[in-house]
């Protein structure tokens, strides 16, 4: 992505792509790709105007809302490795914003986490009014030691409004910290401040990572229904689903989501992100080369963490960039019952002999990798 927010800045833009600079634009975009500007802007695929791709069998295809319209719905969100390869991606440039953006964390003080839960439970129950005010962001909850999962927990958050002043953000954000500091045993630290670009200030804040970790994720998009259960049965589905590593949540809708009309009508990524406040993942890792590690961490991310969150907000969905590859429900959780229909369409019309295959993609069930020898065979 930093290449193309470079080229797109020069020009005074901004583009829907990836937080992290190592994210690629078309794995983003087929996926749906949530950004940092999604609230405002909607989804990746939402700003997609047109694909060169080359079909399975193949061909060369321009895909749009005019031609291959069919396959233009199926790129934008119904995964990559399942319909094509994409050449080259005509995407909708925005004016660069600027923000006021700021940093707050909530730490426990008291001697147990339940005070602390019952904090977070209430912050959650906040999020659909600072979604609906134009709040955008990231935050964690973890232990303030990381490899020591027995100390205090602290939510570190990195939040913004894009085109707004500081005193206008306070006033939005504020009273929930407030509270918060007010009426729970945890200590509330914060700062604000305005930046006149936000390309410059994700040039600072977003440097390249690396990748070094055997992990899996999971995530839950969690809507407005379950951010409006009573407090205490969020605190209880936030605990159950924090496994002492990290909780990541990204707040990344808005109005810009909800109400987007892309050219060519929605994708065919899940409806849910239409009524998504934020989405919560989970990350299990095991240590490197540790086959009955990974079977068990794995078990556990898919049987028990995300169990918690699919009870928490059931109906909703899984972003799938971020998905748990283990899924019960793979089409229902991944794209909607009614869109995975439409994609196996698409699929079995331009893809028949399954040229591209993944396991938890379209119709990646009609094949498997046999354990004796390692080929791909039909089901």
């Amino acid at each position: 992505m930093f290449e193309i927010y470079d080229a797109a800045a020069a020009h005074g833009s901004m583009i829907v792509g990836g937080q992290d600079p190592d994210v690629g634009l078309v794995g983003h975009l087929t996926g749906g790709g949530h950004a940092p500007i999604s609230g405002t802007y909607g989804l990746a695929a939402d700003n997609v105007l047109e694909l060169e791709v080359v079909t399975p069998a193949g061909d060369i295809k321009t895909v749009n809302q005019c031609t291959n319209s069919d396959l233009f719905f199926a790129f934008r969100g119904g995964g990559g490795s399942t319909f094509g390869v994409v050449l080259s991606a005509t995407i909708k440039t925005h004016p660069m914003p600027s923000m006021t953006w700021s940093h707050f964390d909530i730490v426990q003080t008291s001697s147990t986490r339940e005070p602390f839960w019952q904090a977070m439970a209430y912050y959650h129950s906040q999020l659909p009014h600072l979604v609906k005010s134009g709040l955008m962001g990231y935050y964690n909850i973890s232990s303030i030691s990381p490899f020591e999962p027995s100390t205090s927990l602290i939510l570190g958050a990195g939040v913004w409004i894009l085109n707004t002043s500081v005193p206008s953000f306070n006033a939005i954000v504020d009273p929930v910290l407030n509270h918060i500091q007010a009426t729970y045993p945890v200590t509330v630290t914060r700062s604000a401040r305005y930046e006149p670009s936000f390309y410059d200030w994700w040039k600072v804040y977003s440097p390249a990572g690396a990748v070094a970790t055997e992990s899996q994720l999971g995530n839950r998009l969690v809507d407005e229904k379950a951010l409006s259960q009573p407090l205490d049965k969020i605190a209880s589905s936030l605990a159950a689903a924090y496994q002492n590593l990290v909780m990541i949540s990204n707040l990344v809708s808005g109005p810009g989501m909800w109400n987007a009309q892309p050219p060519g009508g929605i994708g065919s990524m899940t409806p849910a992100w239409r009524k998504t406040i934020v989405e919560i993942i989970v990350p299990v890792i095991w240590p490197a080369h540790n086959a009955s590690a990974r079977a068990q961490q794995t078990h556990r991310l898919t049987n028990g963490y995300m169990d918690a969150l699919r009870r928490w907000a059931p109906g909703t969905g899984t972003y799938l960039n971020e998905a748990d590859a283990n899924e019960p429900d793979l089409a229902g959780e991944y794209w909607g019952r009614g869109n995975y229909e439409r994609l196996v369409g698409v699929k079995r019309e331009w893809d028949p002999e399954g040229v591209f295959w993944c396991g938890p993609c379209v119709l990646g069930g009609e094949w498997e990798v046999r354990e004796d020898d390692g080929r791909l065979c039909k089901v």
